[in-house]
């Protein structure tokens, strides 16, 4: 079975369930396959392998998606934001056959051949339902994802992982033809796999908001009110935003962090409402390998809830360096092995990362480089995340690739991006950079990087050195670096 597959089923025993809703339509499970059809016989290329989409998210969106499936072909989803040359960038390494867009993205995608949609697709209802050529051991999607030292890598995930998860997300959150999914997250974070197919391939209906609603937290809660959604999903800092409401809309009946660690601060009056569910997994687990239910729940002594324990079909296991298993309660890296790993990377920069292992009994194994151990009671805590990677506001940032954003600029010598966390606990940029010259222009760096990297990844503050600190090796001792200080009242 594929995920169009496992869709079509769907569409044959409840065609007139709402499938895809944002604040223009809603379409049901037959209208989208019909739509779906339609798209496919609009594309370019007869047979594609890969396809890119930069669309506002919508319906159209996700019947985009859903088409190149049924093509056969990899969906490769780059937000219409992303800076120019990084979006031309991600597209180019993955060899895209085309791309599907809207008028208003056109210009940015003129190096590429293009399939533009509008919002009122014409769907000819005499046109004959198109051959499925999706196949179960074929990717499904390349999830952007970056090497440590910033360069963009693809992350190749089949068609059986992401059934696999749906499968485990319906029976691990009781997911049914009732539920109304919240499409928050952006289209290059694995949440957004969550929202969509854990929605539409379990009968449910995904909810979709324009940018603007997602952007104004006043709009989003009357939004979700609207649309009845039930269940909500995100980073830690969506969950922040969620508590500072005196109440939840009370359609919602549970909540879902994960890409981060949930402090109980940030969700005390959330426990108080609603279940709430600390989740754990990178984009090569599919979505989430572990969840735990915080309420009543046991807080680390940092004030942060466990992980939890392993769903998804993916074991958790706490390895030393040699991949062999640390007793309980030691530290060690994280490991994730099962069905639901991604197949492969993809880019000119694949070559750069070997996560994967084999260990002593043959099985594969992907290091996530994330530090944890199990606790007495079965469950997993995460204790700190790889050095190069951070979340800001919700989204993930490698401190490398912003680096190699500030070097573009002819007014940086040198430098490196370091990451701290405030008194509310969320984590913020700061960068040490030795100058080229005294005539040092910040202006100019900063309208560099953003060429190449979006707003939140442009750090809040710079400091200025005649030399960066090195240890004996000629590494970058970021130890000696002056602490740049924030109360996480600012700005």
């Amino acid at each position: 079975m594929t995920i169009y597959s496992r869709f079509k089923e769907l569409v044959k025993n409840d065609p007139d369930h709402p499938a895809v809703i944002d604040e223009r339509t809603c379409v049901n499970y037959a209208g989208l396959d019909r739509l779906v059809d339609t798209l496919i016989s609009r594309f370019p290329s007869f047979i594609p392998a890969r396809v890119g989409i930069v669309m506002d998210h919508s319906v159209e969106m996700v019947a985009a998606i859903m088409a190149v499936i049924k093509s056969g072909a990899a969906f490769v989803a780059v937000e219409p934001d992303f800076p120019p040359g990084r979006l031309t960038a991600f597209l180019v390494e993955n060899g895209i056959d085309f791309v599907i867009t809207q008028e208003h993205y056109a210009s940015l995608l003129n190096d590429f051949k293009r399939l533009i949609i509008g919002p009122d697709v014409y769907v000819d209802p005499a046109l004959h339902p198109l051959p499925d050529r999706s196949r179960s051991d074929r990717p499904a999607y390349i999830m952007y994802s970056s090497t440590p030292d910033g360069y963009p890598l693809g992350v190749a995930v089949g068609n059986s992982q992401v059934l696999h998860f749906a499968e485990s997300f319906k029976l691990t959150y009781n997911i049914s033809g009732d539920d109304i999914l919240l499409q928050f997250s952006a289209c290059i974070i694995n949440i957004f796999i969550q929202e969509v197919f854990g929605a539409l391939l379990n009968g449910a209906a995904v909810a979709i908001p324009s940018s603007a609603t997602r952007n104004d937290a006043e709009k989003l809660v009357k939004f979700i009110d609207e649309q009845y959604i039930t269940i909500v999903s995100g980073f830690p800092f969506l969950m922040m935003e969620l508590n500072n409401l005196e109440a939840l809309p009370v359609t919602v009946r549970l909540l879902i962090s994960t890409g981060g660690p949930l402090h109980a601060s940030s969700i005390g009056r959330l426990l108080e409402q609603v279940p709430v569910y600390n989740t754990y997994g990178p984009a090569e687990a599919t979505v989430s390998a572990t969840c735990y239910c915080c309420n009543p729940g046991l807080m680390l002594p940092d004030g942060t809830f466990p992980i939890g324990k392993a769903m998804n079909g993916t074991d958790v296991m706490i390895l030393d360096d040699d991949l062999h298993e640390v007793p309980s309660g030691c530290e060690g890296e994280i490991c994730l092995v099962g069905d639901g790993l991604a197949d492969y990377y993809t880019g000119d920069h694949r070559e750069d990362v070997k996560p994967f292992a084999v260990i002593g009994d043959g099985r594969r194994v992907f290091r996530t480089g994330d530090w944890g151990c199990q606790m007495p009671d079965g469950n997993y805590a995460f204790l700190r995340r790889k050095d190069s990677e951070v979340n800001i506001l919700g989204k993930k940032v490698v401190t490398g690739e912003v680096e190699r954003a500030m070097k573009k600029s002819d007014e940086v010598e040198d430098c490196v991006v370091v990451h701290y966390i405030d008194e509310q606990g969320s984590a913020y940029l700061v960068a040490y950079v030795v100058p080229r010259s005294k005539s040092f222009r910040l202006s100019w760096v900063k309208t560099r990087m953003a060429q190449y990297v979006p707003a939140y990844m442009i750090p809040e503050f710079f400091v200025l050195l005649k030399a960066l600190p090195t240890d004996a090796t000629g590494t970058v001792n970021t130890l000696a670096l002056p602490v740049v200080l924030k109360d996480g009242k600012a700005g």
